[in-house]
């Protein structure tokens, strides 16, 4: 037996609540089809908010940033041999 989801049951008092009893089959399928498509607007829109809200607690970085960022760290790491030859020629010139 095919367990019955919570939104089909909310689904359907929305459907008795809006269309009442006297309502053709048409008119409650095509309210039932709205609806379930909004569920499914409602879901994908969430997933996406939770994927946003993971990449800025994990600190992924888009393309840009990620070069950007690998630039800096290069310029670092010559950093301290930039200095020392800058150091040098003004000791001895």
């Amino acid at each position: 037996m095919k367990k019955r989801l919570e939104t089909d049951q909310v689904i359907d008092n929305l459907i008795a609540a809006m269309l009442g009893e006297d309502a053709t089959q048409r008119q409650q399928y095509l309210l039932r089809e709205s609806l379930r498509s909004l569920v499914r607007l409602a879901k994908s829109e969430q997933v996406m908010d939770i994927k946003t809200n993971v990449k800025k607690l994990t600190g992924a970085m888009d393309a840009h940033n990620a070069r950007r960022r690998a630039k800096a760290v290069l310029f670092a790491q010559r950093l301290p041999n930039i200095l020392a030859s800058a150091q040098q020629q003004f000791e001895f010139n």
